[in-house]
Protein backbone atom coordinates (compact mmCIF):
# COMPACT_ATOMS: atom_id res chain seq x y z
CA UNK A 1 0.00 0.00 0.00
CA UNK A 2 2.81 2.67 0.81
CA UNK A 3 4.88 1.73 -1.93
CA UNK A 4 1.02 2.64 -4.36
CA UNK A 5 0.73 5.72 -2.77
CA UNK A 6 4.53 6.89 -3.14
CA UNK A 7 4.07 5.82 -6.68
CA UNK A 8 0.76 8.43 -7.01
CA UNK A 9 2.03 10.97 -5.64
CA UNK A 10 5.42 10.79 -8.02
CA UNK A 11 2.80 10.77 -11.05
CA UNK A 12 0.80 13.90 -9.89
CA UNK A 13 4.30 16.11 -9.11
CA UNK A 14 4.31 19.48 -10.45
CA UNK A 15 6.66 21.55 -12.97
CA UNK A 16 9.74 19.26 -13.57
CA UNK A 17 9.50 16.40 -15.39
CA UNK A 18 10.46 12.94 -14.16
CA UNK A 19 12.63 11.71 -17.29
CA UNK A 20 15.85 10.59 -16.04
CA UNK A 21 18.49 12.98 -17.36
CA UNK A 22 21.47 10.39 -16.68
CA UNK A 23 22.32 6.53 -15.51
CA UNK A 24 23.59 7.06 -11.52
CA UNK A 25 27.30 7.58 -11.36
CA UNK A 26 29.34 4.68 -11.55
CA UNK A 27 30.82 4.33 -8.15
CA UNK A 28 34.29 5.51 -7.27
CA UNK A 29 34.51 3.28 -4.19
CA UNK A 30 34.65 -0.57 -4.54
CA UNK A 31 31.69 -2.44 -2.33
CA UNK A 32 30.06 -5.33 -1.98
CA UNK A 33 27.49 -3.98 0.36
CA UNK A 34 24.02 -5.30 -0.54
CA UNK A 35 22.87 -1.44 0.19
CA UNK A 36 25.92 0.32 -1.73
CA UNK A 37 24.10 2.19 -4.86
CA UNK A 38 20.38 1.63 -3.39
CA UNK A 39 18.22 4.34 -2.40
CA UNK A 40 15.74 4.29 0.62
CA UNK A 41 12.45 5.78 1.19
CA UNK A 42 12.30 5.38 4.93
CA UNK A 43 8.60 7.04 4.72
CA UNK A 44 7.09 4.14 2.20
CA UNK A 45 9.63 1.47 3.39
CA UNK A 46 10.98 0.90 -0.49
CA UNK A 47 13.32 1.62 -2.60
CA UNK A 48 13.67 4.10 -5.06
CA UNK A 49 15.08 3.87 -8.64
CA UNK A 50 16.80 6.82 -9.77
CA UNK A 51 14.36 7.88 -11.72
CA UNK A 52 11.75 8.70 -8.92
CA UNK A 53 14.29 10.06 -6.80
CA UNK A 54 14.99 13.14 -9.91
CA UNK A 55 10.86 13.49 -9.11
CA UNK A 56 10.85 13.85 -5.74
CA UNK A 57 14.24 16.76 -6.44
CA UNK A 58 11.78 18.13 -9.36
CA UNK A 59 8.85 18.88 -6.57
CA UNK A 60 10.77 20.80 -4.01
CA UNK A 61 12.00 24.56 -3.84
CA UNK A 62 15.12 23.55 -1.75
CA UNK A 63 17.14 20.13 -2.05
CA UNK A 64 19.68 18.90 1.03
CA UNK A 65 22.57 16.81 0.00
CA UNK A 66 23.48 15.51 3.30
CA UNK A 67 27.14 13.59 2.91
CA UNK A 68 30.56 12.46 4.57
CA UNK A 69 32.81 15.18 3.48
CA UNK A 70 35.86 12.62 2.12
CA UNK A 71 33.64 10.19 0.23
CA UNK A 72 34.15 10.92 -3.61
CA UNK A 73 30.76 8.77 -4.29
CA UNK A 74 28.88 11.31 -1.92
CA UNK A 75 29.89 14.53 -4.23
CA UNK A 76 29.35 12.46 -7.61
CA UNK A 77 26.16 11.87 -6.53
CA UNK A 78 25.74 15.51 -5.89
CA UNK A 79 27.04 16.76 -9.20
CA UNK A 80 24.48 13.83 -10.46
CA UNK A 81 21.49 15.70 -8.66
CA UNK A 82 22.65 19.01 -10.02
CA UNK A 83 23.00 17.96 -13.54
CA UNK A 84 19.58 15.94 -13.48
CA UNK A 85 17.87 19.49 -11.82
CA UNK A 86 19.35 21.29 -15.01
CA UNK A 87 18.44 18.38 -17.50
CA UNK A 88 14.67 19.26 -16.13
CA UNK A 89 15.22 22.52 -16.72
CA UNK A 90 16.00 24.13 -13.85
CA UNK A 91 18.39 26.55 -12.96
CA UNK A 92 19.60 25.41 -9.59
CA UNK A 93 20.94 27.87 -7.06
CA UNK A 94 24.19 26.25 -4.70
CA UNK A 95 24.63 27.25 -1.27
CA UNK A 96 28.13 25.45 0.06
CA UNK A 97 28.43 24.76 3.83
CA UNK A 98 31.84 24.94 2.82
CA UNK A 99 32.12 28.48 2.23
CA UNK A 100 31.56 31.07 5.09
CA UNK A 101 29.34 33.99 3.95
CA UNK A 102 31.69 36.70 4.75
CA UNK A 103 33.29 34.71 1.59
CA UNK A 104 30.74 35.72 -0.88
CA UNK A 105 32.78 38.87 -2.53
CA UNK A 106 35.65 36.10 -2.84
CA UNK A 107 33.57 33.64 -4.31
CA UNK A 108 31.94 36.11 -7.31
CA UNK A 109 35.01 37.40 -8.12
CA UNK A 110 36.40 34.17 -9.00
CA UNK A 111 33.84 32.24 -10.25
CA UNK A 112 34.95 32.19 -13.76
CA UNK A 113 38.15 30.49 -13.06
CA UNK A 114 36.89 26.99 -11.16
CA UNK A 115 40.14 25.25 -10.96
CA UNK A 116 41.50 28.17 -9.06
CA UNK A 117 38.18 28.77 -6.96
CA UNK A 118 39.44 25.98 -4.29
CA UNK A 119 42.74 28.40 -3.84
CA UNK A 120 40.96 31.63 -4.23
CA UNK A 121 38.96 30.82 -1.39
CA UNK A 122 41.18 29.00 0.78
CA UNK A 123 39.59 25.79 0.86
CA UNK A 124 42.76 23.18 1.98
CA UNK A 125 43.88 25.52 4.76
CA UNK A 126 40.34 25.85 5.70
CA UNK A 127 40.21 21.59 6.62
CA UNK A 128 38.28 20.72 3.69
CA UNK A 129 38.92 17.96 1.26
CA UNK A 130 40.17 18.29 -1.81
CA UNK A 131 38.38 20.65 -4.08
CA UNK A 132 38.42 18.43 -6.99
CA UNK A 133 35.75 16.73 -5.37
CA UNK A 134 33.60 19.71 -5.09
CA UNK A 135 34.30 21.50 -8.79
CA UNK A 136 31.91 19.26 -11.10
CA UNK A 137 28.78 20.28 -8.90
CA UNK A 138 29.45 23.68 -9.18
CA UNK A 139 30.41 23.25 -13.05
CA UNK A 140 27.69 21.58 -13.29
CA UNK A 141 25.04 24.62 -11.73
CA UNK A 142 26.91 27.07 -13.81
CA UNK A 143 26.51 25.37 -16.88
CA UNK A 144 23.13 25.27 -16.32
CA UNK A 145 22.60 28.97 -15.53
CA UNK A 146 22.76 28.47 -11.77
CA UNK A 147 24.76 30.49 -9.13
CA UNK A 148 26.91 29.59 -6.00
CA UNK A 149 26.39 30.95 -2.68
CA UNK A 150 28.56 30.88 0.35
CA UNK A 151 26.22 29.58 3.15
CA UNK A 152 27.95 29.08 6.43
CA UNK A 153 28.40 31.36 9.87
CA UNK A 154 31.43 33.72 9.14
CA UNK A 155 34.32 32.29 11.84
CA UNK A 156 34.36 35.39 14.10
CA UNK A 157 30.74 34.88 14.77
CA UNK A 158 31.02 31.48 15.13
CA UNK A 159 34.02 32.14 18.22
CA UNK A 160 31.20 35.02 20.02
CA UNK A 161 28.92 32.18 19.60
CA UNK A 162 31.14 29.63 21.13
CA UNK A 163 32.05 31.85 24.39
CA UNK A 164 28.52 33.10 24.40
CA UNK A 165 29.74 37.09 23.09
CA UNK A 166 27.96 37.33 20.47
CA UNK A 167 25.64 40.26 19.60
CA UNK A 168 21.64 39.36 21.27
CA UNK A 169 20.54 40.47 17.76
CA UNK A 170 22.52 37.57 16.06
CA UNK A 171 21.52 35.50 18.55
CA UNK A 172 17.86 36.61 18.12
CA UNK A 173 18.35 35.87 14.22
CA UNK A 174 19.86 32.15 14.69
CA UNK A 175 17.26 30.98 17.38
CA UNK A 176 19.97 30.94 19.79
CA UNK A 177 17.61 32.72 22.09
CA UNK A 178 15.40 30.02 22.53
CA UNK A 179 16.16 26.61 24.16
CA UNK A 180 15.82 23.54 22.77
CA UNK A 181 13.40 20.31 23.55
CA UNK A 182 14.78 18.48 25.90
CA UNK A 183 14.96 15.43 23.41
CA UNK A 184 16.40 17.45 20.65
CA UNK A 185 19.05 19.06 22.90
CA UNK A 186 19.60 15.79 24.48
CA UNK A 187 20.18 14.09 21.42
CA UNK A 188 22.77 16.76 19.70
CA UNK A 189 24.63 16.64 22.83
CA UNK A 190 25.55 12.66 22.46
CA UNK A 191 26.03 13.27 18.80
CA UNK A 192 28.73 15.76 20.10
CA UNK A 193 30.11 13.70 22.29
CA UNK A 194 30.20 10.66 20.21
CA UNK A 195 31.50 12.31 17.04
CA UNK A 196 34.87 13.33 19.08
CA UNK A 197 35.87 10.26 20.26
CA UNK A 198 33.85 11.10 23.91
CA UNK A 199 37.26 12.83 24.50
CA UNK A 200 35.89 16.74 24.97
CA UNK A 201 35.76 17.73 28.51
CA UNK A 202 32.15 17.76 29.27
CA UNK A 203 32.60 21.77 29.23
CA UNK A 204 33.23 22.30 26.10
CA UNK A 205 30.36 20.74 24.54
CA UNK A 206 27.54 23.63 25.66
CA UNK A 207 29.67 25.45 23.36
CA UNK A 208 29.88 23.23 20.71
CA UNK A 209 25.97 22.37 20.36
CA UNK A 210 25.57 26.24 20.11
CA UNK A 211 27.61 26.54 16.89
CA UNK A 212 26.32 23.72 15.65
CA UNK A 213 22.31 25.08 16.13
CA UNK A 214 24.03 28.22 15.26
CA UNK A 215 25.48 26.72 11.19
CA UNK A 216 22.26 25.06 11.19
CA UNK A 217 20.36 28.40 11.57
CA UNK A 218 22.54 30.59 9.24
CA UNK A 219 23.05 27.71 6.61
CA UNK A 220 18.69 27.99 6.84
CA UNK A 221 18.43 31.52 6.76
CA UNK A 222 20.81 31.28 3.30
CA UNK A 223 19.01 28.82 1.88
CA UNK A 224 15.67 30.73 2.57
CA UNK A 225 16.51 33.80 1.15
CA UNK A 226 17.92 31.81 -1.80
CA UNK A 227 14.35 30.18 -2.16
CA UNK A 228 12.91 33.62 -2.69
CA UNK A 229 13.99 34.09 -6.25
CA UNK A 230 14.09 31.03 -9.06
CA UNK A 231 15.13 27.88 -8.08
CA UNK A 232 15.37 25.43 -6.71
CA UNK A 233 18.18 25.52 -3.99
CA UNK A 234 20.40 22.99 -3.50
CA UNK A 235 22.39 22.62 -0.37
CA UNK A 236 25.60 20.88 -0.40
CA UNK A 237 26.72 20.23 3.66
CA UNK A 238 27.63 17.74 5.88
CA UNK A 239 24.83 15.08 6.47
CA UNK A 240 24.58 15.98 10.02
CA UNK A 241 23.41 19.15 8.80
CA UNK A 242 21.05 17.80 6.61
CA UNK A 243 19.00 15.90 9.62
CA UNK A 244 15.21 16.84 8.98
CA UNK A 245 14.45 16.50 13.11
CA UNK A 246 16.72 19.00 14.01
CA UNK A 247 19.19 20.13 11.18
CA UNK A 248 18.46 22.77 8.70
CA UNK A 249 15.01 21.34 7.11
CA UNK A 250 13.97 21.29 10.52
CA UNK A 251 15.00 25.24 10.56
CA UNK A 252 13.65 25.94 7.70
CA UNK A 253 10.35 24.81 8.91
CA UNK A 254 10.56 27.20 11.92
CA UNK A 255 11.38 30.20 9.67
CA UNK A 256 9.88 29.49 6.36
CA UNK A 257 7.15 27.08 6.78
CA UNK A 258 5.62 27.32 3.01
CA UNK A 259 9.29 26.24 1.44
CA UNK A 260 9.32 22.62 0.04
CA UNK A 261 12.21 20.90 1.45
CA UNK A 262 13.92 17.31 0.38
CA UNK A 263 16.62 15.85 2.61
CA UNK A 264 18.53 13.50 0.69
CA UNK A 265 21.46 11.42 3.21
CA UNK A 266 24.11 10.08 1.64
CA UNK A 267 25.25 7.47 4.04
CA UNK A 268 28.30 5.16 3.54
CA UNK A 269 26.93 1.26 4.28
CA UNK A 270 27.97 -0.53 7.73
CA UNK A 271 29.25 -4.09 7.25
CA UNK A 272 27.26 -5.21 10.04
CA UNK A 273 23.77 -3.67 8.81
CA UNK A 274 22.37 -4.89 5.93
CA UNK A 275 18.36 -3.78 7.36
CA UNK A 276 17.90 -0.61 5.46
CA UNK A 277 15.38 0.35 8.17
CA UNK A 278 18.04 -0.37 10.74
CA UNK A 279 20.20 2.31 9.81
CA UNK A 280 16.95 5.19 11.02
CA UNK A 281 18.17 7.83 9.10
CA UNK A 282 16.61 11.25 9.55
CA UNK A 283 16.47 12.04 5.93
CA UNK A 284 13.62 11.99 3.38
CA UNK A 285 15.61 9.59 1.49
CA UNK A 286 18.93 7.51 1.82
CA UNK A 287 21.46 6.74 -0.69
CA UNK A 288 23.58 4.19 0.33
CA UNK A 289 26.98 3.83 -0.79
CA UNK A 290 30.42 2.26 -0.18
CA UNK A 291 32.68 3.45 2.80
CA UNK A 292 35.80 5.54 2.19
CA UNK A 293 39.42 4.68 3.30
CA UNK A 294 40.67 6.72 6.23
CA UNK A 295 42.81 7.46 9.07
CA UNK A 296 40.63 6.19 12.40
CA UNK A 297 39.21 9.59 13.25
CA UNK A 298 39.93 9.23 16.93
CA UNK A 299 43.45 8.63 16.52
CA UNK A 300 43.36 11.77 14.09
CA UNK A 301 41.65 13.74 16.75
CA UNK A 302 43.82 12.67 19.57
CA UNK A 303 47.17 13.54 18.17
CA UNK A 304 45.37 17.01 17.17
CA UNK A 305 44.23 17.56 21.18
CA UNK A 306 48.42 16.59 22.37
CA UNK A 307 49.69 19.09 19.93
CA UNK A 308 47.17 21.84 21.06
CA UNK A 309 47.70 20.97 24.20
CA UNK A 310 52.05 21.65 23.55
CA UNK A 311 51.18 24.40 21.67
CA UNK A 312 49.27 25.44 25.20
CA UNK A 313 45.70 25.40 23.63
CA UNK A 314 46.39 27.57 20.45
Amino acid sequence: MALRILMVLLMLLPAISVQASSPPPTPVLASNHPLAGRIWHPESGHFLTSEALEALFGAAQVVVLGETHDNPDHHAVQAWAVRALVAAGAHPRIAFEMIDRDRQGDLESNVGDLDQLGDALSWKERGWPDWRLYRPIAEAALDGGGTLSAANLPADATRQIARRVEPAELAERLGLDIPLPDEIAAALVEEIRSSHCNMMPESAIPAMVRVQRARDAEMADTVAALAQSAGPVVLIAGAGHARTDRGVPERLRQIAPGLRVFSLGLIEADDAMTDPAAYAAPFDAVWFTGRAEREDPCAQLMRHMKKKAENGGK
